[in-house]
């Protein structure tokens, strides 16, 4: 059932309302440090009227509603751009931190994310709309690209042409605890203190007049027009949102999946857990046996670019480490060269033995 569904059923009809009009108003009013001042703004650079006392209340009630559904055995989803899609399935990825470029995992769901729920049977279109995906600003981004208009997006070419992933997690019960419900200044003291919400939410203030964070818990319209008839705009879902303040591992059986402009889902790998010869269990992507030659094929490519990435950030730490050493007037010793990252490109075989419990 959908958010907005489930709200109904819960909270009469005017206060629905009032939560939805409370979209576009400024939570975190009482903040004096400037650097929030943008994040006070409309896109437009108008301010945003202050939250008011029923509004709060509203709000509060609403995630009172929605968030115990965040627990143990959740499914939630966490869209990835693209770009970021060879670097989940190949294990690791490169990151740019201080000027320099580090290599980190990618076995774990991070940042924003959404119980399945908030966008079953939307397309692609409508998805991004509705998550509010994302903070882009380019000509051409990941997920939308820019209009004649500064105040709209539109759905991007990358979308049209290979479609919108996303991460199909089964929360645990840790990681359910961790994702939290981010709020605005003002709107958060009030939520910590209503009975059912103490620690389910933390303070996370606005920043940039056209970020499309709200600080409510809830997704902004970010103006973003229809595929192939830009006089309209795609609606906007009520969508629960939810931060994970600390990473949660992947877990066997996590998918990988493919929205498409019409609204289905492809499945494109599964996190499997597989036992090595040497009796050693490790879980990697395994990409479906049901995809396209041709899919395959642009999947085992961006693998490939993923670890040619990782393989040149970690070249050029290798000769810095070198060159400080020599510097130094010190030995360099090259270390062994790792193993490629937790990913298989074939589909399950034979001769791969599932761990305990797996099909």
């Amino acid at each position: 059932m959908a958010p907005i569904a489930i709200v109904r059923c819960f909270l009469p009809a005017a206060e629905v309302g009032v939560i939805i009009a409370s979209i576009g108003h400024d939570p975190q009013a009482s903040l004096t440090d400037p650097v929030y001042d943008s994040g006070k703004q409309n896109p437009d650079g108008s301010l945003r009227p202050p939250l008011v006392a029923v509004e709060i209340a509203s709000l509060v009630d609403m995630h009172t509603v929605l968030d115990p559904d965040m627990s143990a055995g959740a499914v939630v989803r966490k869209y990835v751009p693209n770009g970021d899609v060879g670097g989940y399935m190949y294990g690791r990825t490169v990151i740019s931190s201080g000027g320099k470029l580090i290599v980190v995992t990618t076995d774990t769901v991070r940042g924003f994310v959404g119980l399945e729920r908030n966008t079953l049977g939307l397309d692609a279109g409508q998805t991004i709309a509705a998550v509010g995906l994302d903070y882009e600003t380019a000509e051409r981004g990941q997920f939308t690209d820019a209009t004649g208009s500064p105040l709209h997006r539109q759905v991007s070419r990358e979308v049209q042409a290979h479609g919108l992933h996303v991460l199909r997690h089964v929360m645990t019960a840790a990681g359910a605890v961790a994702a939290q419900i981010p709020l605005g200044k003002d709107l958060n003291v009030a939520a910590a203190a209503a009975p059912g919400l103490g620690g389910r939410t933390f303070e996370m203030d606005r920043q940039g007049a056209s970020n499309p964070y709200t600080g409510l818990g809830i997704s902004d319209d970010i103006g973003l027009l229809v595929l192939q008839d830009p006089t309209r705009r795609y609606p906007l879902f009520l969508n629960e949102e939810d931060v994970m303040t600390t990473a949660t591992p992947l877990a066997a059986g996590d998918r990988l999946l493919r929205r498409d402009l019409s609204g289905d889902d492809t499945l494109i790998a599964v996190y499997t857990a597989v036992t090595a010869g040497g009796g050693t269990v490790s879980n990697v992507w395994q990409l479906s046996p049901e995809l396209s030659a041709a899919d395959t094929a642009y999947y085992r490519r961006l693998i490939g670019e993923a670890a040619a990435r990782v393989a040149a950030a970690a070249k050029l730490r290798e000769v810095g480490a070198h060159d400080r050493d020599a510097r130094a007037g010190g030995v360099h010793r090259a270390r062994p060269a790792r193993p490629l990252g937790p990913v298989d490109m074939r589909a399950p075989e034979a001769g791969s033995t599932p761990a305990s419990g797996m099909k």
